[in-house]
């Protein structure tokens, strides 16, 4: 039994791995998440049939099961009001695999991460896979003039910057806590790489999280004499004059227009799309116009975007009977984050605010890392509510 959970265990890693580029990677033709997904939940049902018994807590995943059977639920009732298919139109038969995903993903991290040496691994693993990340977004990086933002096909700049700056968190846990010297290199040598590759997708909503997560560095500042807050400092000035000399004036330009949009602007046509969908909203307000609906309800207003807020497409798509229990899997998560101690739950707490904020401008309530960062707050609640002795091994 112990050699198939401790297999298990190296393909739920991999499938950690390969979140951040979730099908960049592949293996013979097929992506590593579809691979390792498929392998770890496989393994864990045999494991479980072997009497390794099911392990969770109550109030989340229940919360995560309501919410998931409605959003599945909900595909039996979606609209298609015109013919209308793009190759921008959202699929019906892809959200339901990505919900299943989701589903898998906050089900396996409690059967197969038992201790804090457990999570540990699983931080590593998730920051090397978005080192990956780092090195598709700069490899071609080229700084001109007229250079504005860095995009690459099949990734999202404002997406990618929110999911390099969700693990800021966790490589900074990494550095301050753990033991082996080696784990640590590999967060400080993560945060700078993370921060520059940000800075360079020109993300407004990326340069707000990115602040959120070195806002780890807060408390270990804090605790520190008079000589490390100074130093503190002298480091800040000298990031500041290195991203300066780095990052394109015009990227620079972009970025620092965040508060003119938010005052006077209409956040890139955000605020017209979230008109329109209150609109269609207000005719199916209790259980929304169905799984994959949104593009095709607001297509009448000639408007070709996603919902870019998570918050609004599952209250248009799942109506406000999704959008209760989705609320439910964030409350659980952030009571959780409440009832961790000192930096953990500091460091949670960012994690999980970088998340909801990303997803106030971007349409991601069905991404599996989203979903892993509300799953790792909620375990590491778990773990060391149940195992108060692990600690973090080298």
């Amino acid at each position: 039994m112990n050699t198939i959970r401790n297999l298990a265990v190296v393909f739920m890693m991999l499938l950690v791995f390969a979140m951040p580029t979730d099908g960049a990677v592949e293996v013979a033709g097929m992506s590593l998440v579809k691979i390792a997904g498929l392998m770890a939940f496989g393994l864990t049902v045999v494991l479980a049939v072997m009497g390794n018994g099911l392990h969770g807590v109550a109030a989340f995943h229940t919360a995560v099961l309501l919410y998931v059977a409605w959003v599945l639920l909900s595909y039996t009732w979606s609209e298609m009001p015109v013919p209308y298919e793009t190759t921008q139109a959202v699929s019906s038969g892809q959200a339901l695999k990505s919900n299943l995903y989701v589903l898998m993903v906050s089900l396996l991290l409690f059967q197969l991460v038992a201790t804090s040496g457990d999570l540990r691994k699983l931080y590593i693993a998730l920051i090397l896979g978005s080192f990956w990340l780092v090195y598709l977004m700069v490899k071609d990086y080229q700084v001109t003039a007229a250079t504005v933002r860095q995009e690459i096909k099949q990734f999202d700049a404002n997406e990618v910057a929110v999911k390099l700056a969700m693990v800021l968190p966790l490589a900074i846990l990494l550095l301050t806590q753990a033991r082996a010297w080696w784990s640590r290199l590999l967060a400080l040598a993560y945060i700078p790489a993370a921060v520059f590759t940000i800075l360079i997708t020109g993300s407004r909503t990326g340069a707000i999280v990115m602040v959120l997560g070195l806002a780890g560095f807060l408390p270990t500042i804090l605790r520190s004499g008079w000589l490390g807050k100074a130093a503190s400092v002298v480091a800040l000035m000298v990031a500041l004059i290195g991203i300066a000399s780095v990052v394109p004036q015009k990227t620079i330009e972009r970025i620092f227009s965040t508060g003119k949009e938010l005052s006077s602007g209409t956040l890139n046509e955000r605020s017209v799309i979230w008109a329109k969908a209150y609109e269609e909203w207000e005719e199916s307000p209790l259980y929304g116009h169905g799984l994959g609906s949104f593009r095709r309800i607001i297509n009448p207003y000639n408007v070709d975007y996603t919902a870019h807020n998570s918050f609004v497409a599952v209250t248009a798509e799942q109506g406000m009977v999704g959008t209760l229990l989705y609320l439910a899997v964030i409350c659980i998560s952030a009571v959780s984050a409440w009832r961790l101690r000192g930096d953990d739950r500091w460091l949670m707490a960012l994690m999980l605010l970088i998340v909801l904020i990303g997803q106030m401008s971007l349409t991601l309530q069905d991404r599996m890392y989203v979903w892993l960062a509300y799953g790792l707050i909620v375990l590491n609640t778990y773990i060391k509510n149940n195992a108060p002795s692990a600690e973090y091994t080298k």
